[in-house]
């Protein structure tokens, strides 16, 4: 059965008779067939409760964090007078009726959706499927930051207010457009258009400050300075359109929230609209799609529904120390990369009355190569193939050739997948290259060889 939505009900529970709908008192539903009371409001389950003279039941049935809630409401109404507790009887009368409108309503659509589906099933073609062997033939994600971010991917930067969390966007923008090391990971060197969504006054002296910064003009960087509304189609469209046709591989929305005005975040079907809109921006270009976002009230997380999150590729937290000038950043979720460690940017200005700006970084933060965790024998083989062929890179036929009968072709691309996942290597087309990680990781074997 559908569970029905409820809206939040103004006041606390008390409001007075003038709020309360001017037809009759209806019979209130059936004590043996309840609506789902875990999804109430503490005040209304609390009506609820009285109405059937049974608190203990409808309590059980509520989240225990809404037990404290639900024992405040359900005391004052139950010393409510007479006027005020008749308002709150037909208040949650009204609200109980509507739940149960909607969920016949919605068993009806699930009834009708499954008929069809029924008929469905024996009519149409099959679904287009791979056998192991076919797997072969799919596409790596091509890396656009070394370790970090990959083409064809949904990634978002978060935290609080006033954490810098724009001037690190803004930096790993500058340095893909320009195709130069990002805090010392390599990038490669594409378009880039930074939705500017909130603080356009600011972005020419950001700018200014980075290129100061890194002694060298932002290039290949676009700004569009106004909100793209994802809940708007003809909005989605054109960015669409514009992303296609300027071959951009990098966009940026700062921020989410500007770009969602009129939705409301804490939907998931709202933000399964805004799921919609990315999805389509990030395979129609073959693009890196990045939102820059506010944290929400629970520290390790963004602000909003997970609807989006479920739709991510990468997600970071930043974390700013505003005395020392330096923002850390946590990997929160990575699928097609091994989660980058955590690490340190640091800001500062190039001359008086500059804008802040993320000061450059040759080296990537890099643990010693003792602390590193060993490879496999298998793994550590295949590595040492591929780091032997440098940037040229290598094939899995040429690596199978060059090893010696110690693995069979199965045993080399298992071995491949797992060094990619461990960020060891990268492939690019049919060639896999070695990461400067996986140059690091070449110092030792476990004993599970």
């Amino acid at each position: 059965m559908t569970t029905p939505v409820f809206s939040q009900p103004s006041g606390d529970g008390s409001d007075d008779a003038s709020t309360a709908p001017s037809s009759t008192t209806a019979t209130a539903p059936a004590a043996t067939n309840p609506p789902p009371a875990y999804n109430l409001y503490p005040s209304i389950a609390a009506s609820y409760a009285l109405m059937l003279g049974d608190p203990d039941r409808v309590r059980a049935m509520l989240p225990g964090d809404d037990h404290e809630a639900f024992d405040r409401s359900y005391q004052v109404q139950a010393t409510a007078d007479g006027e005020a507790r008749s308002a709150v009887d037909r208040r949650a009368e009204d609200f109980i009726r509507d739940a149960t409108a909607k969920t016949k309503a919605a068993d009806e659509i699930a009834r009708r959706e499954k008929e069809a589906l029924y008929k469905a099933a024996e009519a149409g073609d099959n679904l287009a499927l791979l056998d192991t062997s076919d797997l072969d033939q799919l596409e790596e994600a091509e890396p656009l930051i070394e370790g970090f971010l990959v083409k064809e991917s949904i990634a978002r930067l978060y935290g609080p207010p006033k954490s810098y969390k724009s001037f690190v966007m803004l930096d790993m923008a500058g340095c893909v457009g320009a195709g130069i090391p990002w805090q010392g990971k390599r990038t490669e060197q594409s378009n880039v258009l930074y939705i500017v969504a909130e603080g356009v006054r600011g972005i020419k002296r950001r700018v200014r400050a980075w290129e100061m910064q890194n002694k060298r003009p932002m290039t290949g960087v676009h700004f569009y300075p106004n909100p793209v509304q994802l809940g708007d189609r003809k909005d989605v469209s054109a960015l669409i359109r514009t992303a296609k046709r300027g071959d951009y591989k990098f966009v940026v929305l700062d921020t989410q929230a500007r770009c969602t005005v009129g939705l409301e975040e804490n939907s998931a079907s709202e933000m399964g609209m805004v799921v919609a809109a990315l999805d389509v921006l990030k395979e129609v270009t073959g693009a890196c799609v990045a939102l820059v976002h506010h944290s929400g009230a629970s520290a390790g997380r963004a602000r909003g529904s997970t609807a989006i999150l479920g739709a991510l590729d990468a997600e970071f937290e930043v974390e700013a120390d505003k005395d020392t000038y330096t923002v850390t950043v946590h990997t929160r979720a990575q699928k097609d990369l091994a989660e980058a460690p955590e690490m340190k940017v640091e800001l500062g200005t190039a001359g008086p009355g500059l804008a802040l700006a993320v000061k450059p970084r040759r080296q990537w933060y890099q643990q010693r190569a003792e602390d590193l965790p060993p490879l496999p024998a298998v793994e550590h083989t295949v590595l040492n193939i591929v780091v032997a062929f440098a940037a040229a890179g290598a094939t899995e036929q040429m690596i199978n050739s060059r090893t010696s009968g110690d693995a069979d072709k199965a045993t080399v691309r298992e071995a491949l997948g797992q060094l990619l996942v461990k960020g060891c290597v990268a492939r690019q087309g049919s060639s896999w290259k070695a990461t400067s990680l996986g140059q690091r990781r070449i110092g030792g074997l476990t004993d599970d060889s």
